[in-house]
């Protein structure tokens, strides 16, 4: 590629020849990293949608009523898959199409290196603040989430959780002692009789993208 430029560098003073020199091999490196790149990413997130399909039986690039593609409907969920950091992309997404579907909404977040996973974090955050109902996996890497929703029983009786970031949560002291424990997921609490702190407004799916704490 550089053989076309090297005979117009002929007519420039030396000098200025130095600097186009440096121009055109600095976009030439530019081209050569940055479209391998994106090739390799389409091709990990096509690679990683194909196997986990497969293995939880489902149906890859479901065409839906409004012409719209699912990356992968099961028999329960309709499931989104994306790079860590396009995780707000992905709850939307997910969401929307399980509205046309009929299946509830899920997200399978690509973590690609240990700095991805406080995307994993602040998705799951989301969800469990704004009670959004969507299962989370991850590919990738190997990420547990924690089990930090606190299952707390008033003086009155009754059992309450608390997510991260509500007002009562660093306040609250589980003890197993009186009943109290800890759930993985606000599902896991309200199946097992738990109630929300504070309810959470009606969900609208435009806010998502710039969601507001409502607690």
């Amino acid at each position: 590629m550089l053989d076309i430029f090297v005979p117009l560098l002929t007519f420039f003073p030396s000098q200025f020849n130095l600097f186009l020199m440096k121009l055109f091999i600095t976009i030439f490196i530019l081209i050569f990293l940055t479209q391998p790149v994106y090739a390799k990413e389409l091709k990990h997130k096509a690679t990683y949608q194909k196997e986990w399909c497969a293995k939880h039986n489902g149906e890859i690039d479901y065409k839906t009523q409004e012409s719209s593609t699912v990356d992968c409907l099961t028999n329960n969920y309709s499931i989104e898959f994306d790079f860590a950091e396009k995780w707000v992309q992905a709850m939307k997404k997910s969401r929307h199409q399980s509205l046309t579907t009929g299946k509830a909404p899920g997200v399978v977040l690509i973590l690609q290196n240990s700095a991805d996973e406080k995307h994993l974090f602040k998705l799951r955050e989301v969800v469990e603040k704004r009670r959004l109902g969507i299962k989370i996996w991850t590919v990738g890497r190997d990420v547990e989430l924690p089990c930090d929703i606190k299952g707390d029983v008033d003086n009155d009786g009754d059992k309450i959780y608390h997510i991260i970031g509500q007002q009562m949560y660093d306040a609250t002291v589980v003890n197993p002692k009186q009943g109290e424990t800890w759930f993985c997921s606000y599902e896991e609490a309200e199946t097992a009789g738990w109630k929300p702190f504070l309810k959470a407004k009606p969900i609208n799916i435009q806010e998502l993208g710039g969601w507001v704490n409502r607690y």
